[in-house]
């Protein structure tokens, strides 16, 4: 008895340690597995459904050079801190909401980039994305996955303030090429 009277009244103790020890360990895996923005690309998704760690694999599979990691996720995952989410490189938004994260798209030039007989969203004159899934005829990109409303026009976006892009590296641009060509 006298031996649980002793832990119990150390158990305080115990829980902070445990509790610092945690964050600790937690922070020593965030710093081993991931790296600065300048060596990854973000790509947030707003789709009803999304194999966020298949497609970041899938998509590292033809990794430009300089890039590190690719990362992939769901809107639903900067729910609390939206920092990383204003930082991503690209964005898979539905035509409905374009208009709620149209300050954080990257305006393309004319004929920058070939995108092939994909439609391009327009806005005020400006390219601002491309169509990465078609509600009408029901083909897209990456629907192995990306669940998209079948409904619901998709496109993809570039981040303005990303830095793969224009006086960049470039590397969005081509892990943009690189979804656009996912099954």
């Amino acid at each position: 008895m006298r031996i649980f009277k002793n832990i119990f009244s150390q158990l305080h103790r115990w829980i902070l340690w445990a509790l610092i020890s945690a964050v600790f360990w937690g922070w020593i895996f965030q710093l081993v597995t991931n790296t600065t923005p300048a060596h990854k690309i973000v790509l947030y998704t707003s789709v009803e459904s999304c194999e966020d760690k298949a497609l970041a694999l899938a998509l590292e599979e033809d990794r430009p050079e300089g890039i590190k990691m690719i990362k992939v996720h769901p809107f639903s995952y900067a729910m609390f801190d939206d920092g990383e989410l204003l930082s991503a490189d690209l964005y898979v938004v539905s035509a409905p909401e374009v208009e709620e994260y149209r300050s954080s798209f990257a305006a393309m030039e004319e004929g920058s980039w070939d995108w092939g007989d994909r439609e391009l969203y327009r806005l005020d004159g400006q390219i601002l994305g491309v169509k990465i899934y078609d509600a009408a005829t029901g083909e897209g990109a990456a629907k192995s996955y990306l669940g998209y409303a079948p409904d619901t026009d998709y496109y993809l976006f570039f981040n303005v303030a990303s830095l793969h892009l224009g006086d960049g590296d470039g590397a969005a641009l081509r892990v943009a090429e690189h979804l656009l060509k996912l099954p």
